[in-house]
C-alpha cells in the first residue's frame, strides 16, 4: 500500500469504548486509503474527574505509567494488524496530558476520533472531560463515538444538521463526503424552533416556512451534483435543534453537526447544539468546525481514542 497522505491516528487507552473506535478508524483508513498510526499518551495529568486513568496505577510513578502504557499499545497493535493486514501500522508512546495532545494533534489532522466511555448509556448525559476540551478546541472535525451506528440491514444513513450560517457548507461537504465513501444515504434535517408564544396563537401547529425548505434545497444543490453516488433525503423538522437531531439520528451512521456559528433563520445556536447532541446522541456524533478549510482534499485523517471520551 503506498502512502501519500497523512494516517488515521488512533488514541489508545483501557476503556471500554476503545474496541470500538479502533474499529471504526480502521474502517476510516481504508475508505480513505491512508496508514493507521497508533498513539497512547500519558503524562503528569494522570486523573480525570478524580478516577486514576489507569485504575489502580500510582499516578506520581511515571516509569510505571510508560510501562502500562506500552504494554496497552502493544496489544492494541496486534489487534490492529489481526483486524486490518492490509493496512500499514505503526505504534507510538507519547509522555503528556491526553486532551493537550489531541488538541495540538487536530491542528495537522483531517479528523479526530474520541471514544466514549459511556457506549451502554442511552442518552447520558455524561460527557467525558477530554472529549469534552478536544471536541470545544479542536482545529478539525471531531467524532466522538456517543453510541454505536446503526444496524447495516435496517440501512442507516449520516444525518447531517444544517443551518443558515456559511459554515453549513463545511458541515455538509463532510457529511457527503462520509456518505459517499461509505456508501450510505444522507439526510440533511433543519431544525425550526420558532418561539412558543407565538405557537400558541395558532389552533394547529403551523407549517414550518417555505424559505427554510427552500433553502434547505438550494443549500443541498450542488453537493447532490458532486455527490451523484449519494441517496439524498431533507426535510425541516419543527423542534429545538438538540432534541430533532438527537431523535433524528437515533440508531443511524452518523450525525455530523457544525461546532460553532449562528443565524435566525434555523434559529440555532450551533456552539450549545454541538455540545447538547454530544451529551444525548446515542450514535457517533462528527463536529465540524467553521474553521475547517478543504479538509476533505487532504486525504488525511487522525482518529484518537481517549478514556473520558
Amino acid at each position: 500500500m503506498t502512502i501519500q497522505h497523512p494516517p488515521v491516528v488512533v488514541g489508545v487507552d483501557e476503556s471500554a469504548g476503545a474496541d470500538q473506535a479502533l474499529s471504526w478508524g480502521i474502517d476510516e483508513a481504508r475508505s480513505r486509503a491512508v496508514g493507521l498510526r497508533l498513539v497512547c499518551a500519558y503524562g503528569s495529568a494522570m486523573t480525570y474527574g478524580g478516577l486514576a486513568m489507569y485504575g489502580s496505577l500510582p499516578p506520581a510513578d511515571p516509569t510505571l505509567a510508560r510501562d502500562v502504557t506500552a504494554e496497552l499499545l502493544t496489544k492494541a497493535a496486534a489487534r490492529a494488524r489481526d483486524l486490518a493486514p492490509d493496512l500499514h501500522i505503526t505504534a507510538h508512546v507519547v509522555d503528556d496530558e491526553a486532551a493537550r495532545v489531541l488538541i495540538d494533534e487536530s491542528t495537522h489532522a483531517s479528523l479526530i476520533v474520541l471514544g466514549s466511555r459511556h457506549l451502554a448509556s442511552v442518552g447520558s448525559v455524561l460527557l467525558g472531560s477530554v472529549s469534552a476540551a478536544v471536541s470545544a478546541r479542536a482545529a478539525c472535525p471531531v467524532v466522538v463515538l456517543r453510541g454505536p451506528a446503526g444496524l447495516a440491514a435496517e440501512h442507516p444513513a449520516v444525518v447531517v444538521g444544517v443551518d443558515g450560517h456559511p459554515s453549513s457548507e463545511g458541515v455538509i461537504e463532510f457529511g457527503f463526503d462520509y456518505a459517499s465513501r461509505r456508501s450510505v444515504p444522507l439526510r440533511a434535517v433543519l431544525c425550526w424552533h420558532p418561539d412558543r408564544l407565538a405557537e400558541m396563537m395558532w389552533r394547529a401547529e403551523p407549517p414550518a416556512p417555505a424559505q427554510a425548505q427552500a433553502w434547505l434545497s438550494e443549500a443541498l444543490a450542488g453537493w447532490r451534483e458532486k455527490y451523484p453516488d449519494v441517496v439524498v433525503y431533507s426535510g425541516v423538522i419543527r423542534d429545538h435543534p438538540v432534541a430533532g437531531l438527537v431523535t433524528a439520528s437515533a440508531a443511524q451512521d452518523l450525525l455530523v453537526v457544525g461546532s460553532r456559528g449562528r443565524h435566525a433563520l434555523a434559529g440555532t445556536l450551533l456552539g450549545s447544539v454541538s455540545q447538547g447532541v454530544l451529551h444525548h446522541a446515542t450514535c457517533p456524533v462528527a463536529l465540524v468546525p467553521s474553521t475547517t478549510h478543504a479538509w476533505a482534499e487532504t486525504g488525511a485523517l487522525k482518529v484518537v481514542l481517549s478514556r473520558e471520551g
